[in-house]
């Protein structure tokens, strides 16, 4: 190397004081040199990342790279929180604590002191700084459970909480130490700090001062939703089973204004919280809502399932039966009952086995919550069955007037659910004449018993007749 013209090296010889400008170049250049190599290193390191998950690397910026931590960004001084249902790999040191865990019966969250009591048992304190990890394997993968556990403390007021941006096995390619059991930490006490204005009520809903968000696949959406909801599929802002970049995330936000809050729902509010969070860090007044709440508040539901009907039943694998639900309005059943004596109703109940068949409602079979199929993604594949339209349909003239209301606004779809649980079809039905809905279900599945739940629908009411009916399937 020929130094610079202007250093002269007896100079620098006869101080005899450390090295001369020359060695001081080249130690400058070696750290620079050093510098450099590290950061091809690290880029090589997040490329075998990408390459092991096979997703582009995903750089945050913004609140979102506050809110999403890489499986480097997790110092020593992070707790990790695993949520995941039944895992049997934890991030080493992770804490483990069910989201399930949550909610209580019917899909309702807990109280706060039930959930703050079941974090302190963990040893998870308000003052730590939180990375949520996990995710619900049985329903499929994917964030939302890790995200609406981000949600709820935030909702209890926790500040310093992140969520890790991948999967654990995004966190062993990142060289990261992975264990099979999860870590203990002495209980503590949970103190929240709530924030109510991240939670939507009911009468926050109907005020009419908020846009509506159904975050439901559009299946569901079309079934039923809040009045005035548009549609938003929670799996639009997802990408290879991590939120969109923040570019994608804006194109599907654009049609929502800043200026007015949100309110976002799905069944429970699990995968809802993905929208949530990108309008949360997006800038916007989001707030988490439940389309079972919706339901909960809505006035009775005025059609009882009188019948219910698949021919053939029997049917062979691979060949078409045909579900046949009949619906009578309650209103006008009590009407056309008050016209009758006691005693003629009486004998009509005892002399006609088919009248009033007694249904037992159990609650949303598409609710998810508490049965893999709601959740996941066992449901979107190619087992499920779309025909038709509900739209309505012009009905013969000695049809009672009764008769005309009900089936001009009642909609009813059949879902099929396997020997296993899971969901293999879903049908529109069809209404023909009177009280009576038709739709076709082709059991191109293996033999066996398939259960069928009918969710109906009328006036922004919503009913679900869970297990009415049992279709044996033949080789």
């Amino acid at each position: 190397m020929i130094p610079p013209n202007n250093i002269n090296s007896n100079s620098c010889r006869e101080e005899g004081r450390g090295p001369s400008a020359i060695a001081k170049m080249m130690i400058i250049y070696g750290i620079i040199f050093l510098f450099l190599q590290g950061l091809i290193l690290s880029a090589s390191a997040l490329a075998v990342i990408d390459s092991v998950s096979g997703s582009p690397l995903q750089v945050r910026t913004g609140s979102f790279a506050g809110a999403l931590a890489s499986p480097m960004a997790v110092s020593s001084d992070d707790v990790v929180l695993d949520i995941s249902p039944g895992a049997s790999r934890y991030i080493k040191g992770a804490v483990s604590v069910n989201y399930e865990g949550f909610f209580g019966n019917g899909g309702q969250l807990k109280s706060v002191s039930e959930i703050t009591g079941l974090l302190g048992e963990a040893g998870i304190s308000s003052n730590d700084s939180l990375v949520i990890a996990g995710e619900c394997l049985p329903c499929g993968g994917g964030p939302s459970p890790a995200i609406f556990s981000y949600w709820f403390l935030k909702y209890l007021g926790h500040e310093k909480v992140r969520v890790l941006d991948g999967s654990i096995d995004d966190w062993a390619a990142a060289g990261q130490n992975v264990s099979n059991v999860s870590a203990t930490r002495p209980k503590t006490e949970y103190t929240p700090h709530l924030k109510p204005e991240l939670l939507a009520t009911y009468e926050f809903v109907v005020s009419g001062g908020a846009q509506i968000v159904d975050a439901r696949l559009a299946r569901d959406y079309e079934i039923g939703s809040i009045p005035g909801a548009i549609n938003i599929p929670y799996e639009e802002l997802l990408e290879d089973g991590r939120m969109a970049p923040e570019e994608d995330l804006q194109k599907v936000l654009v049609s929502l204004e800043k200026d007015r809050p949100v309110v976002v729902y799905t069944n429970v509010g699990v995968e809802a919280s993905l929208v949530w969070f990108a309008l949360t860090l997006s800038g916007y007044d989001a707030r988490l809502y439940s389309w079972r709440d919706w339901l909960e508040n809505q006035p009775k539901f005025n059609y009882e399932l009188t019948d219910i009907e698949a021919r053939p039943n029997p049917v062979r694998s691979g060949q078409a039966t045909s579900i046949t639900a009949s619906f009578q309005e309650t209103q006008a059943k009590e009407i056309s009952e008050t016209k009758e004596t006691k005693e003629t109703a009486s004998a009509e109940n005892s002399n006609s086995s088919n009248d009033e068949v007694k249904l037992t409602v159990k609650g949303c079979a598409t609710c998810g919550f508490g049965s893999p199929q709601g959740f996941a993604n066992l449901d979107r594949k190619d087992g499920y069955v779309q025909i038709g339209s509900s739209g309505k349909t012009s009905l013969p003239s000695d049809v009672s007037t009764n008769e005309q209301k009900a089936d001009s606004t009642l909609r009813c779809s059949a879902i099929v659910n396997g020997p296993d649980g899971s969901e293999r079809a879903r049908t529109s039905l069809l209404h023909t004449t009177g009280g009576k809905y038709v739709g076709i279900w082709n059991a191109d599945v293996a033999p066996g018993i398939y259960k069928v739940s009918i969710v109906a629908t009328a006036s922004g009411n919503a009913e679900t007749f869970v297990d009415v009916l049992e279709i044996e399937v033949t080789g």
